[in-house]
C-alpha cells in the first residue's frame, strides 16, 4: 500500500516561547510538515530547527493530536531526537530530527493527517515543587492531594494543572507525569 503525498501532512504548531524553523538562521518558519509518499514498514525523517525565543530558559515538550483517520495513530509513530523536558536556553538554537514510522501492518488507510504541538514551558514537565525534576515529592506531596479538583476547589493547585485546562485529571498525569517520573534537569 502507498499513501500519496499531498493529503498527508501534519500541522505543526509552537507555543510558550518556541519557534520552529525549517533553516538554521530560524528564518523560515515550519506551519505544517509535508510527509510526502510513504509505504507500510517506512521510516521518514524530516529536519527542523528549534528556537528558544524568551527571554528565559524553557524546558521543550512535544505532543500529537487530532488523528485523521483517528485508527491512524495506532500505525503511525512520531518521535524526535529531542529529550522530552530538554532545557532549551534563552535564543538558543538546536537542530532537530523528527521521525515517523510506519507500521509495516498498516491496512485500510490511504492517506492521514495529525497536528504537531511543540510547547515550551518555564518549569521541567512534572516539577510541581520547581526543584528542577519530576520525583515522589512531586507526585505524592503535591500532586496526588490536588487529583481530581477543579479551579475554584480547596484542593486545586494550579501548578498540578500542567494542561491548564481548570482541573487536575488523567491528562496532567498522562502527559505531564508518566513521561517525566524520574527525570530532572540533570
Amino acid at each position: 500500500m502507498t499513501m500519496k503525498g499531498i493529503t498527508n501532512v501534519s500541522v505543526l504548531g509552537a507555543e510558550g516561547g518556541v519557534g520552529v524553523y525549517w533553516d538554521r538562521n530560524c528564518s523560515n518558519d515550519v506551519f505544517s510538515i509535508p510527509w510526502g509518499t510513504i509505504t507500510p514498514g517506512s521510516v521518514k525523517d524530516i529536519t527542523v530547527y528549534i528556537q528558544n525565543k524568551e527571554d528565559k530558559p524553557i524546558y521543550l515538550n512535544m505532543s500529537l493530536m487530532n488523528w485523521n483517520p483517528p485508527e491512524a495513530s495506532k500505525y503511525l509513530n512520531l518521535g524526535w531526537n529531542c529529550t522530552e523536558g530538554r532545557r532549551l536556553d534563552n535564543g538558543e538554537t538546536i537542530q532537530v530530527r523528527l521521525t515517523l514510522s510506519v507500521s509495516r501492518y498498516i491496512r485500510g488507510i490511504s492517506s492521514f493527517s495529525f497536528d504537531i504541538l511543540i510547547d515550551g514551558s518555564d518549569s521541567f514537565p512534572g516539577d510541581v515543587d520547581k526543584d528542577d525534576d519530576c520525583d515522589a515529592d512531586d507526585v505524592f506531596s503535591y500532586f496526588a492531594f490536588a487529583y481530581g479538583s477543579k479551579f475554584g476547589d480547596p484542593n486545586y493547585n494550579s501548578n498540578c494543572d500542567f494542561d491548564g485546562d481548570g482541573d487536575v485529571d488523567h491528562n496532567d498525569v498522562i502527559a505531564y507525569i508518566a513521561p517525566y517520573y524520574g527525570k530532572s534537569t540533570q
